[in-house]
């Protein structure tokens, strides 16, 4: 009898695996022909089959990346990324799955005050190249200004420009920096003169004019500078790119609206 128990447990998980290997490979010829319900469903069974086996962990982590990628299942996949996580912290994917997390928060759902401590873990726990870093680095300072935390913003910001001087967010950082000083403006005396001076390096340093950010610094710039009641720099600034602004009609508003003060301010 004893002989006979064993071998019904060794058939059992025989076939269980079996099944399960049957699921995951249907799973991933589903998603190999674009049916990524039909596949995440298959996948969804493999990790119910075998949680916590290899092949379960790997079909929770595809199930969660087909969810944000495909389905816009973003709560799911969040939920499976926080599972994979929890049963296989020690994994390569692991710092993957945390970055999947800050995405879909960051990029997905909006909810900034949420993203800002994945990024935060992934700076703090984890080795990653330069460029990474000041990405995430500069999500959290995003994240805070989009949050309305305007001074946490700056603060993260000039953390990000003396650490990542050469990074290809060294630029946008700087661009943001100056924007968040700019926002500040009335309620710090001197935040529109720390926000031209801002504007003003960035500018000079990208006058390339088919750079984006090169036309926006000096929008930025004449529009600090009109701020500032210098309406006739603000003017040239503004008339210079003109011709090259995203949004035409929004310059020449602007314009406008100089010549209007300027009449008012004779009076």
């Amino acid at each position: 009898m004893r002989g006979l128990f064993s071998a019904i447990i060794l058939f059992t998980s025989c076939t269980i695996q079996s099944s399960t290997s049957n699921h995951y490979l249907t799973a991933e010829k589903l998603w190999t022909d674009k049916n990524y319900a039909a596949s995440v469903e298959e996948f969804d069974r493999v990790v119910k089959e075998a949680p916590n086996s290899a092949i379960g962990l790997q079909a929770l982590w595809r199930a969660s990346m087909t969810r944000t990628l495909f389905l816009r299942q973003n709560e799911e996949a969040l939920k499976g990324f926080e599972t994979f996580i929890e049963r296989a912290g020690s994994s390569d994917l692991a710092p993957q799955a945390e970055q999947e997390i800050g995405e879909i928060y960051f990029s997905k759902e909006m909810q900034y005050s949420k993203a800002i401590p994945f990024y935060q873990k992934l700076i703090d726990t984890h080795k990653f190249g330069l460029d990474e870093e000041s990405k995430f680095k500069y999500r959290i300072a995003r994240s805070f200004f989009l949050t309305n935390q305007i001074r946490r913003s700056i603060s993260e910001l000039d953390e990000l420009i003396t650490q990542y001087p050469k990074t290809a967010y060294f630029d946008r950082a700087q661009f943001d920096l100056a924007n968040a000083w700019y926002a500040l403006g009335d309620s710090d005396h001197t935040a529109y003169a720390k926000a031209l001076k801002l504007f003003e390096a960035l500018a000079e340093r990208l006058q390339q004019k088919n750079h984006a950010l090169y036309v926006e610094s000096v929008f930025g710039e004449a529009s600090t500078l009109e701020e500032l009641e210098e309406f006739d720099q603000a003017y040239e600034l503004f008339k210079k790119i003109e011709n090259d602004y995203p949004a035409p009609n929004v310059i020449k508003i602007r314009m406008a609206s100089i010549d209007e003060r300027k009449k008012k301010k004779r009076k």
